[in-house]
């Protein structure tokens, strides 16, 4: 029986520990919706990823177009080939002219890194053989092989914080906004991937982007 308790225990810390690991690392921190605003899908959106790295800024853009349904008429920004010196005026000329209705700005607010140090503890270590073990069953000393100490460490963590930005054209009148936080990220192309499901998956619940059935 108590074999059993041990092995039960076992089972579902790896259960717990799977579920964990599948988890998302990203987080919304705040949203924030006019609440005046119409609330339709936009019929033709244009998607801009604002990061210094150009290579990046076209995956990205690249990504979120081909997250959206099959037909939706959205586009990369970089494919409009638009002049960054472009004025105000000849920007929302352009995309009016275009179709465009909507548009859809990620933005790299910052990448901050801090850390946090682990000290050492003792600990009463479980007994991998199932036998009974602790102070409660024998004395001290058959007890005290299963005391242990794990050093202190040091954790490094990396958070990425990103803004999103949903826009009516050709007002270019702010309707929705969410900020995420993505922490320890594996790579660039990670935090996007999370960002897609995190917040595509809200601007869709939110009946303001399509999404996929």
């Amino acid at each position: 029986m108590q074999a059993r308790r041990h092995l039960g225990f076992v089972t579902g810390l790896i259960a717990a520990l799977l579920l964990l690991t599948a988890c998302s690392n990203s987080t919304l921190k705040s949203v924030w919706r006019d609440d005046r605003d119409i609330g339709t899908i936009p019929r033709k959106l244009v998607v801009f990823v604002a990061v210094k790295d150009d290579n990046l800024r076209r995956m990205a853009e690249n990504r979120i177009v081909q997250s959206l349904p099959a037909g939706y008429g959205a586009s990369a920004g970089h494919t409009l080939e638009l002049d960054p010196q472009l004025e105000s005026a000849s920007l929302r000329a352009r995309l009016t002219a275009e179709g465009y209705d909507g548009a859809l700005l990620a933005r790299l607010v910052s990448v901050d890194t801090s850390q946090t140090v682990v000290p050492p503890q003792t600990q009463f270590g479980p007994d991998l053989m199932f036998r009974r073990f602790g102070p409660r069953y024998n004395s001290f000393y058959s007890a005290y092989p299963y005391v242990y100490t794990t050093p202190g460490y040091t954790i490094n963590n990396t958070t990425v914080v990103v803004e999103t930005l949903l826009y009516r054209l050709p007002e270019g009148k702010p309707v929705w906004t969410a900020v995420s936080e993505t922490l320890n990220p594996r790579s660039s192309a990670q935090v996007i991937e999370e960002l897609i499901k995190l917040v595509g998956g809200k601007l869709g619940d939110e009946g303001l982007l399509p999404t996929r059935r």
